[in-house]
């Protein structure tokens, strides 16, 4: 199920809208956030913690806004190394997650904590914005 999409299981924030470039976006993708209040879909390892789309953009709308999720509890996609249940989590890839290292809360790095721990491609409930 490799870089599967968030799936909202609890709204405890509305979203909010934020810039983003006039690419395609789908429903669910994880962002990273860039200078100045920009989100882009995660692409790596290590990316900022921007939030989840709330909705579908379309590639060349001229729209450059988009509803983000920056709290909620998500189903979400182990990566390689998995998660643990309580522990701060960050993006190991496209829309996959791994348990957080020393430093990572430093440089913006934890998207959330994991309520379940899981495997490699497995799905697990993430609580988005604490850690």
């Amino acid at each position: 199920m490799a870089n599967s999409m968030a799936v909202l299981m609890v709204e405890t924030d509305l979203p909010i809208m934020m810039t983003c470039a006039d690419a395609a976006i789908a429903k669910g993708q994880c962002l990273k956030i860039g200078d100045p209040f920009t989100v882009a879909a995660t692409s790596a390892g290590n990316d900022l913690f921007g939030g989840i789309a709330k909705e579908e953009k379309i590639a060349a709308d001229g729209k450059l806004m988009i509803a983000v999720y920056r709290r909620g509890i998500f189903k979400v996609e182990a990566g390689t190394t998995g998660v643990t249940a309580g522990l701060p989590i960050k993006i190991e890839a496209n829309n996959e997650f791994r348990d957080a290292e020393a430093g990572d809360a430093e440089l913006g790095r934890i998207w959330g904590k994991a309520l379940e721990s899981a495997t490699n491609g497995d799905t697990f409930l993430m609580e988005l914005g604490t850690g």
